[in-house]
C-alpha cells in the first residue's frame, strides 16, 4: 500500500518535476511563512568513507531556466549552511530556532543554489575514517565528484548555466574547483566564478593587511613605527610578508602586528559592527576563527593555536547572529532534514579540519590564468571593512594579472539611497572586481549590506550594469503560482502522510 502510494508520489512529481522524491523537504519546522520554491536535502556518497551533504533550493522565479550557482563557505572548515540560513538563503533563524523568516534578499529569487557543505566532515557531512586528510586538490576533486552526482540526481538543470561561487577561504575553493571542471569537461554549461571576500594570494593578504588595520586604526603607532624603522629599511613599502617567516626578532615583531586586529575589540570581520569586548579572551570562538584564519594569511600556528582550541559553535552574539546552529541542532530539523541518527551535531566550522587542513597554494594566480583563458566569467565582491580578507588584497590581486584595464574604478549606484553610491567596480578583460560599500566579510547577512549585495548578484547573473535597480521582495501572485502551491502543498501532504507510517 506505501509502496504504491510512494510510487503514484512519484509519478506525480515527475510530470511537475524532474528531481529525487526521497530528497524533497516536506516541510520545515517554524516557519512564518509558506516556502516559495522546492527545497531539497540529501547526501551525494563521493567514496565509501565520504558523504556530503547538500541543501538545493530551487528558483522562485523560473527554476527551468535560472541558473545553477554551487554555493561554498569558506574556512576552511566551515558549513556552507551558514550561508542558507544566515546570508543569502531565503531565511532569516531568531529566538534560537523558534523563529524563522523570510530574507527578503535571498539570491534564490533570482537563482538555483546549492548549498554544500565541503570538505567531508563539515557541518552535516560525515567522514567515515580515522585517518582524515584535507588539501586543496583533494576537496576539489571531492566537490567535483559532488557536483556530477547531482546532476545525476538533477538532470533537467544540466543545460541550465552554471556558476561556482563562495567566498572567504573559498577564494581557493573556487578556483580549484573551477579549473577542475575546465579539465574534466563535464559540465559543458559551466560559465565562471563569483568569489566574495576571498583569499587569494598569501603574500598580498598579509602585506595588505598590516596596511589596512593601520589606516583604520587598529594597530598602535609605536608598534608600527618600531617595524617600519627595525625591519623595513624605514620604508612603508616593506615586504612585510617575506620578515614574518622563523624566529627571529624582525618575525616575532611583524607576526604581533600583523596580529593588531584580534587586540582591537572588533570584529576583525566586520569592524563596523558594535562588539567591544573587555579585554582579549582567547577562549572567544570569534577569536579562535580569526586564529584559524590567520594560519591561512601566514602559513605557520599564530600564538593563539598554541592554547587550548575551544569549540567554534557558540558565537558571541554580539559578533555573529548563530540562532541557526540551535535550529539545526533540534531534532525536528534534523528529521525534516532526513540527518541520520549517526551524524555528528551540527556545528558552523569543525576546529578539527581547520587546524589539519593542507593549504597547498600560496596563490590563485595560475588558477586565475586558466580560467581567463577558457573565456569564462570572473567578477570578485568585497565588503570594504572587512579586514580578514581585506578589499586592498582584492585590487592588488587583479591589477598584478596584467590584464587590460576596461573600466577604471567607477561608483555604481542605488538611486532610492542618499548618497546613492554602494560601491565600486573595477574592469579588466577577464576578470572584475565589485565592492560593496560598509559590507563586512559577510555582507549578505542581515546586519550588513544584503540589499547592495543582492543588487550585486541580480547584476552579476544578468550580465547588466551593477546600477541596474532591482524590486524590493513580493509575494508570487497569478494562477500559475496559485496552481503551483496547491499542487506542492497537496504532495507535501502526501510525502509527510507517507514517511510517518513508514
Amino acid at each position: 500500500m506505501f509502496s504504491l502510494s510512494l510510487a503514484l508520489i512519484a509519478v506525480l512529481l515527475g510530470s511537475v518535476y524532474c528531481a529525487p522524491v526521497e530528497d524533497l523537504i516536506a516541510n520545515l519546522p517554524n516557519l512564518v511563512e509558506p516556502l516559495r520554491s522546492k527545497n531539497y536535502a540529501g547526501y551525494l556518497n563521493i567514496s565509501a568513507d565520504k558523504q556530503l551533504f547538500y541543501w538545493y533550493i530551487e528558483s522562485e522565479n523560473d527554476p527551468a531556466n535560472d541558473p545553477v550557482v554551487l554555493w561554498l563557505n569558506g574556512g576552511p572548515g566551515c558549513s556552507s549552511l551558514e550561508g542558507t540560513l544566515l546570508e543569502m538563503g531565503p531565511f532569516r533563524v531568531f529566538d534560537q530556532g523558534k523563529t524563522v523568516a523570510r530574507n527578503p534578499w535571498t539570491w534564490n529569487r533570482l537563482a538555483n543554489i546549492i548549498y554544500l557543505d565541503a570538505p567531508a566532515g563539515v557541518g552535516f557531512s560525515f567522514y567515515n575514517t580515522t585517518k582524515k586528510t584535507f588539501n586543496d586538490d583533494q576537496v576539489a576533486s571531492d566537490n567535483h565528484d559532488a557536483l556530477v552526482l547531482w546532476f545525476q540526481k538533477f538532470p533537467e538543470r544540466k543545460n541550465n548555466s552554471f556558476f561556482v561561487a563562495g567566498e572567504s577561504y573559498g577564494g581557493t575553493y573556487v578556483p580549484t574547483l573551477s579549473s577542475l571542471i575546465l579539465d574534466k569537461k563535464q559540465f559543458p554549461s559551466f560559465q565562471g566564478m563569483l568569489i566574495g571576500n576571498g583569499c587569494l594570494d598569501d603574500s598580498l593578504l598579509f602585506n595588505s593587511g598590516i596596511l589596512y588595520d593601520y589606516y583604520h586604526g587598529l594597530t598602535d603607532e609605536t608598534q608600527f613605527r618600531d617595524v617600519i624603522n627595525s625591519c623595513c629599511d624605514n620604508s612603508i613599502a616593506c615586504d612585510f610578508y617575506k620578515n614574518s617567516f622563523g624566529f627571529s626578532k624582525c618575525a616575532n615583531m611583524t607576526n604581533d602586528l600583523s596580529e593588531s586586529k584580534y587586540y582591537s575589540g572588533l570584529d576583525p570581520y566586520f569592524l563596523y559592527f558594535k562588539c567591544y569586548l573587555n579585554e582579549p579572551n582567547y577562549d572567544r570562538p570569534d577569536e579562535m576563527k580569526a586564529a584559524v584564519q590567520e594560519r591561512r594569511e601566514t602559513g605557520k600556528p599564530s600564538i593563539q593555536k598554541r592554547r587550548i582550541v575551544q569549540k567554534l559553535d557558540s558565537m558571541p552574539s554580539c559578533a555573529h547572529h548563530n540562532d541557526y546552529v540551535a535550529y539545526l541542532n533540534m531534532p525536528e530539523v534534523r528529521t525534516a532534514l532526513r540527518i541520520p541518527s549517526y551524524i555528528q551535531n551540527y556545528s558552523s566550522c569543525s576546529n578539527v579540519i581547520a587546524m589539519k587542513y593542507v593549504s597547498q597554494y600560496t596563490t590563485m594566480t595560475p588558477f586565475f590564468q586558466k580560467i581567463m583563458k577558457a573565456k569564462k566569467r570572473i567578477t570578485l565582491f568585497n565588503g570594504d571593512v572587512d579586514s580578514m580578507c581585506n578589499v586592498v588584497h582584492n585590487q592588488q590581486f587583479i591589477k598584478n594579472l596584467n590584464r587590460t584595464l576596461l573600466m577604471p574604478s567607477t561608483p555604481y549606484v542605488d538611486y532610492k539611497q542618499i548618497p546613492s553610491t554602494i560601491g565600486l567596480q573595477t574592469k579588466y578583460d577577464g576578470v572584475e572586481l565589485v565592492t560593496i560599500v560598509g559590507g563586512g566579510h559577510f555582507p549578505a547577512v542581515l546586519a550588513q549590506k544584503p540589499k547592495e549585495t543582492f543588487q550585486m548578484f541580480s547584476n552579476f547573473l544578468r550580465n547588466k550594469s551593477y546600477s541596474t535597480q532591482v524590486d524590493d521582495d513580493k509575494p508570487p501572485v497569478g494562477k500559475a503560482a496559485g496552481y503551483r502551491s496547491i499542487i506542492t502543498s497537496f504532495l507535501m501532504i502526501l510525502i509527510t502522510i507517507f514517511l510517518q507510517f513508514n
